[in-house]
């Protein structure tokens, strides 16, 4: 047992702690850690099975017949015997609320405070967390940490004397590659996982860290508290936001070298926190970094942690986060994270305490649990997640610009071409003019309608016309939630995120280094020069390479490669000036 649990479990006792909770549902090594701080002292047990029985020998025999919870609880609190004493109930969750018994616990508590010569202190060991409003005042909650490297090793070790396992054959190599893969796991886990590797061959060695991985897995189904996402998502899938693939990629890199990275002197990557416009790929980032990373991907639902009882709802995120850790090397993805800790800093002292265990975790951490955070509105997030030392950085998605527009149209287009669907010669440059204020989902929703209605109009290939036609009558996200949208953008401009596109930090009090860089530029009129025509109809879109207030003094290349490329027209040899177009800024 960790030297730091006896060490807490201990002081528990020495400050004459009433009630001391522990949650967990390895029994015997509990009683193990009971047996090593009240040596020698007397020690009662009552549990659901037998009743009344002897801690030590677990012998019923001398207590009679089979005794109540609250008969048991009666008989100590009237005892008048003033010597050091342990009372240990294991499983009561489903006893704990009868009205007698909470009483009698709330008694015995106020006593072993205030009576000297009543020295009494309960021990309750459950698998489940269960704690009535009426004694919380009264309890402490001792944190059974997972083994370290060292208890690792030594239950290796042990398990390998116990079945007359070769040692030689077990080599240092074989150690070092299942070592990460039973982190995160109870002793009475990692046992059964050597058990289970020593039946299917005869032997221990690296091979069984995919079963070990597997099973790991299974655990996180049975839970309850995690979704096991099987997603076939990659990051092709996702159109722009270069900047953050590109960072995602060089993680996932260590991840998977994560051993040699330790001995180089790389700290374990903690994760990512994306926030950004809804429908413009977020949580399809957190998918595909499943395949990135080659782990599983679990999902983590705030709402699903709150419980009824008093403990039960930070009993199960610090459960949640157990498993992720057992299940790791993975990626836990948090969705909307900021609805989950929406009332820290208020009156909710159950949301505040997850936020501080959250935090902790996340600063604390050394697992190659991979931690994404998505959320939709960044004024919502407490300051104290947006620091440094807790996410390795903060990116932010913007609406996809007019060169993301183009790539996500590719995307989906190839995508369902795959399918069956057969594409004609697509104008990508139109459809991003088009779709100028649209989002990913906008997008995705815009080819499927589209493809929709060709089937039903018996076309033999998708059109350019027929997306512009759906793009035209749909009510993008820009137009349906104007302030909320305008909201986001400002409350980005005014914190230090990176732009998941550019990388660059998108707090600056330079107002033009936040203007839109994609145009739209038409025509004034019509102009004839050198040969020359120039009319209002030949329109174009230029994403420009830097800010500026027109594209025409920093895009001059860009727009004369657009009416190269659409109208075969040359703007500078027909001597054309920023007076002959007008600019409107799409992005």
């Amino acid at each position: 047992m960790n030297n730091i649990v006896i060490s807490s479990f201990q002081k528990m006792i020495d400050v004459n702690t009433p009630i001391i909770y522990i949650h967990d549902y390895d029994f015997v090594r509990m009683d193990e850690l009971i047996r090593q701080v009240v040596a020698g002292k007397k020690v009662f047990e009552w549990n659901p099975a037998t009743g009344t029985t002897d801690f030590n020998t677990r012998f019923t025999k001398g207590f009679g017949e089979k005794q109540t919870l609250e008969n048991f609880l009666q008989e100590k609190y009237n005892e008048e015997e003033a010597k050091e004493k342990y009372l240990v109930l294991r499983e009561i969750q489903d006893f704990i609320e009868e009205p007698k018994v909470k009483t009698l616990l709330a008694l015995m508590s106020q006593r072993r405070l205030y009576d000297r010569d009543y020295d009494t202190t309960i021990i309750i060991v459950s698998s489940v967390l269960r704690v009535p409003q009426e004694i919380e005042k009264y309890v402490s909650f001792l944190e059974i940490d997972f083994p370290n490297e060292e208890e690792i090793n030594r239950l290796i070790d042990e398990h390998i004397e116990v079945n007359f396992y070769d040692k030689n054959k077990f080599k240092e190599e074989d150690r070092e590659k299942l070592m990460p893969s039973l982190k995160g796991m109870t002793a009475f886990e990692i046992d059964r996982m050597l058990d289970m590797a020593m039946s299917s061959n005869g032997s221990l060695s690296a091979e069984d860290t995919e079963m070990i991985l597997r099973q790991k897995k299974q655990m996180v189904k049975k839970s309850g508290l995690l979704e096991l996402i099987d997603t076939p998502e990659n990051l092709d899938s996702i159109g722009g936001m270069d900047a953050l693939k590109k960072y995602l990629t060089n993680k996932a890199q260590i991840v998977k070298r994560i051993a040699d990275a330790r001995r180089y002197g790389v700290a374990v990557p903690k994760g990512v926190f994306i926030v950004g416009m809804p429908g413009c790929g977020k949580s399809l980032c957190a998918k595909a970094s499943a395949a990135l990373f080659e782990s599983p991907l679990l999902k983590l639902d705030m709402g699903s942690m709150m419980g009824k009882y008093v403990g039960e709802s930070e009993a199960n995120l610090r459960k949640a986060i157990r498993i992720a850790e057992a299940a790791a090397p993975c990626v836990l993805w948090i969705d909307e994270i900021e609805k989950g800790f929406s009332g820290v800093g208020g009156n909710n002292d159950i949301m505040t305490r997850m936020f501080g265990y959250f935090l902790s975790w996340m600063q604390d951490k050394t697992s190659s649990v991979y931690v994404i955070a998505t959320a939709n509105n960044a004024d919502a997030l407490p300051p104290e997640l947006k620091r440094k030392g807790r996410f390795d950085e903060i990116f932010c998605v913007n609406l996809p610009n007019s060169e993301e527009r183009k790539a996500i149209f590719t995307v989906h287009l190839n995508k369902k071409e795959r399918k069956g669907c057969v594409k004609g010669t697509i104008d990508y440059q139109q459809l991003a003019t088009a779709t100028t204020g649209f989002n990913g989902a906008d997008i995705e929703s815009v080819v499927n309608e589209a493809i929709e209605e060709s089937f039903l109009e018996n076309k033999s290939s998708l059109s350019t016309e027929k997306l512009i036609e759906i793009a035209n009558r749909t009510v993008c996200i820009s137009k349906s939630c104007k302030q909320q949208i305008e909201n986001m953008k400002k409350a980005f401009a005014e914190n230090s995120f990176k732009d998941a596109t550019t990388g660059k930090i998108t707090n600056t009090s330079n107002k033009e280094s936040i203007m839109s860089k994609v145009f739209q530029i038409t025509p004034k009129r019509i102009k004839r020069t050198n040969g020359t025509v120039l009319t209002p109809e030949m329109v174009v879109t230029v994403t420009t390479q830097s800010h500026t207030s027109t594209p025409f003094y920093n895009g001059a290349k860009e727009v004369q490669e657009a009416y190269m490329r659409l109208y075969n027209f040359d703007y500078k040899k027909a001597c054309c000036s920023v007076n002959d177009f007008e600019f409107k800024k799409l992005d």
